[in-house]
Formats: C-alpha cells, structure tokens, sequence
C-alpha cells in the first residue's frame, strides 16, 4: 500500500524532508503532499549557516555539488566590543567550515532539487495555511483556513513557532488528560506554548560597499564576527560577495520566560540600534549607522516538548523545537529531523499499520538531541553577553568585563565546547540508532541494538 505524507509547511524543514523522502522512496512507495500557507515559497530572515553535519546530509543525498561551489567561512572571531577601546581576543574555529547563504537562496536549492513539476507522487498547494486536524486509526483529515481539508496516513508539521499542527495536537492530549488529571491537562497545554527567551534580535543587511566607502579598515570587513559584551551582542557574517549579514541581539534582565508584550515581529529602524550601540567600539557604530532595512524580532523559543508525535501526527523544525538563532541551530535541526523522519518512513518495513509506533522511534531518537541543542543555542546568547548565570564556574565577572585575557579564555572554551556538535556526530550516526531501534522495537528483528550516542 502506498503510504500518503501530508507536509504542512514548505519552509527549509519540510521541503527538506519532502526532499529525502524523493530520495529514498524506491524502498517504500509514497506520496508527498507539500501545503504552502503563502502564494509562493518563501522564507523569514536573512541568513543561514550550513555546518558539517547539515553538509552531511546533503552528501548521503548525493547532492553535495549543490553546495560546494560556495566558499567556507573563515572562523568565528571573538571580539570584547563593548568599549571604545576594542580588541579581538580569541577565534572560534571551525572544523570542516561552515557556509553561509541566504534563506532565500538555501529555500530555491532545495525547490530545484525536488524538481516539483517533474517528480511522480510530488504535489505542492500553494495558499493551504493548516487551521486543525481530526485523526483516526484509518488517517488524518487536514483541516485548512480556506475551508478545503485533505485527507492523509500522516501529517508531518512542519509550520513553524506558531505550529497549528502543535496546537491541535496538544489540544488533543490534553483533552485525553483533563478525564484523569485535569491538573496535568493544564500543564501538557501550557507546555507547547512559545516562551520569550528575553532577548530581542534586529536583523539587517549591510552592502559590503557602503561599508567599504565610509569605513575601509572596518573590522566587519574582513571576518566573521561575535561582538561581545555586557547585556548585548552581534553577529555579523558575509552571506554573498556583497553582503554582510548581521544581527544586532539586546536581552531584557529577567526577561527569559516572561510573557511577550506586543507582536513577535516588527519593523524598526538603524536608529535604535544605533543608541542601543552607542556606547559599543567605533567600527560596530559607524556600521550600524549604514544598515538598510530592519525588523525586530521577539525571540521566543519551546523547550522540552514532551512529545514530538501522536498518532498518525508528527512535528518537525520549529513547530517543535524553535530554538535562538546561534551556530544555525534552527534550520541545521529541521534538517535532522527531517533526515531521521524520512529514513524511518521510506525504511521497507514500515507501514500503515505500524506507523505510529515508527514515529515513536522518530521522538526517541531526535527529540533528546533537539532539547540539548535548544538549551546549547540559548546559553550561547547569553555566553556571548557574559551574562552571570551563563558564563563558566569560577569566572570572575569584574575581570571579564575588564577585559582579562584569562577570563575571556574561558568564555572560548566553553563556546567550543557548546558548539561542537555540529562536527562531533554526525546525522548518518542518528539514522543507525533509529535504524536499529526500528527493526527491534517494531519489526521484531534480535540482531537491532542501540548504539550509544556519545557525549557532545
């Protein structure tokens, strides 16, 4: 029987998976409904960063030539910004390289590689935003804004932060919760709610040569940068030859997992950031004041979902584990899941009548890594502002402001440390474990065994 794949959402996360699912099909026929709630595809924000492991995946693809005509980033070079005294003190290397790209730029490859117009099975609705769900043990009945539904063997959200998916989903658990423990009903719900890390990102691009023409021996020019100092940080980085991305980050004391005030997006101006940033070196100024557009995002974040998948329904990328935006840990996940997600499904023993409990092996296998990734990504923001409850035992917070080599030493190490499991695993290592936990757990086969994920 062929198995049908609803994907709510046609972002990186879930033409990413529609992608691999193309792939590897031939060992499990399917077909692949990709709904798109905008006209077109589309993508929020400016930049992304491809890392070794999100590479990897592309090359089990075979689709490594895809990438490699873009040039590595140099490493990550850390910066105490917030003086008019500045000085580099260490760099954040990179095994392997990263690439930058924009998310624009990375949502067309993925297009291309699917070839829509011309893959048998693959159909793409464009204008088909997912308002709810009804599953039973036969399939899911997608219920979308326009008033048309679908019907479906599975439903993978992949709809972002503000996941309808989610939202029905844990509506429907702790509708299942309330006739037993109406108690823990209130805190299944409340826990698949965003919560407002307390920072907020303004997000801009710089033109290379506007930069270069009032600032030619800007620093900005010639690195990527983590611009470090108290309460406040930058990142800034090449996407293209002519652009530099860059996001200013200011985090509000004793805003992490307050309640958001005011819509999660807006529009703002070089203004602001150029008085949040006043104080800081004069290089990051003189750029700050020769920004183009800029919009202010609310970064919120859901950690520790209880579960990924229920029934016939699972979430993928945001819609289950938003994350801040540090080392690209957002789009560089959606991928994982979406790499473990549609190796389990194409795998030639699965079927309709097995497929909830293949999903369980999904939710075992990527949501421990999804929750580490997701605390990783938020000390790193607060690391980077050397905020107190962040920055390593034993730091001496007044020399680190100072600016003391060797307790800036440690803010580097402890980045290294947080950041290395873009190289240390790799997602073909998750798939075995998931590989061999499906064949035991689900297909009966002796010869299945976990393998140990190790310490990243």
């Amino acid at each position: 029987m062929v198995l049908r794949v609803a994907i709510c959402g046609g972002g990186i996360g879930g033409l990413s998976l529609a992608l691999i699912l193309k792939n590897f099909q031939a060992s499990q026929p399917l077909t692949i409904d990709v709904y798109e709630a905008e006209s077109t595809f589309s993508s929020v924000g400016a930049g992304i960063t491809l890392w070794q492991r999100t590479r990897s995946i592309f090359a089990a693809l075979g689709l490594q030539l895809v990438l490699e005509n873009r040039a590595l980033s140099p490493p990550l070079m850390l910066r105490k910004s917030d003086t008019k005294e500045p000085f580099t003190f260490d760099e954040l290397p990179v095994p392997y390289g990263s690439i930058a790209l924009p998310r624009a730029e990375m949502v067309q490859l993925l297009v291309e590689c699917l070839e829509p117009n011309s893959t048998p099975g693959l159909a793409i609705h464009f204008a088909k935003r997912l308002s709810s769900y009804q599953q039973d043990g036969d399939g899911v009945t997608l219920h979308f804004a326009d008033g048309s539904s679908a019907s479906a063997d599975l439903l993978v959200g992949a709809d972002g932060i503000g996941s309808a998916a989610r939202r029905t989903m844990y509506a429907d658990i702790a509708e299942r919760t309330s006739r037993s423990d109406p108690e823990k009903a209130a805190a299944v719900l409340e826990s698949a709610r965003p919560t407002w890390s307390g920072t907020y990102a303004y997000r801009t691009l710089l033109p290379r040569e506007r930069l270069q023409a009032v600032s030619p021996n800007n620093v900005m020019l010639g690195e990527a940068m983590i611009w470090c100092g108290s309460g406040k940080h930058v990142i800034s980085y090449p996407i293209s030859p002519t652009i530099i991305n860059i996001l200013f980050y200011d985090t509000i004391p004793g805003g992490l997992g307050q309640p958001l005030s005011g819509p999660p997006v807006v529009s703002a101006t070089k203004e602001e950031i150029v008085e949040l940033y006043q104080d800081w070196e004069d290089d990051l100024c003189i750029a700050a004041e020769n920004i183009g557009e800029v919009s202010k995002w609310a970064i919120s974040h859901i950690r520790n979902l209880p579960q990924y998948a229920d029934g016939r329904v699972v979430l993928l990328g945001d819609s289950a584990h938003a994350m801040s935006t540090h080392f690209g840990a957002g789009a560089g996940q959606a991928i994982d899941d979406s790499y473990i997600l549609g190796r389990i499904l194409t795998h030639p023993g699965v079927t309709t009548a097995n497929l909830v409990d293949a999903l369980k092996v999904y939710d075992a296998v990527r949501r421990p890594i999804a929750d580490d990734i997701t605390e990783r990504s938020l000390r790193t923001g607060f690391l980077y502002e050397l905020h107190p409850d962040y920055v390593p035992a034993g730091t001496d917070l007044d020399k680190l402001r100072a600016g003391d080599p060797a307790e800036l030493r440690r803010i580097t190490d402890e980045a290294r440390r947080m950041s290395r499991f873009h190289w240390a695993e790799m997602p073909e290592q998750d798939w075995e474990r998931a590989r061999a936990l499906l064949e035991r757990q689900i297909l009966g086969k002796e010869d299945g065994s976990t393998l140990p994920r190790p310490e990243l």
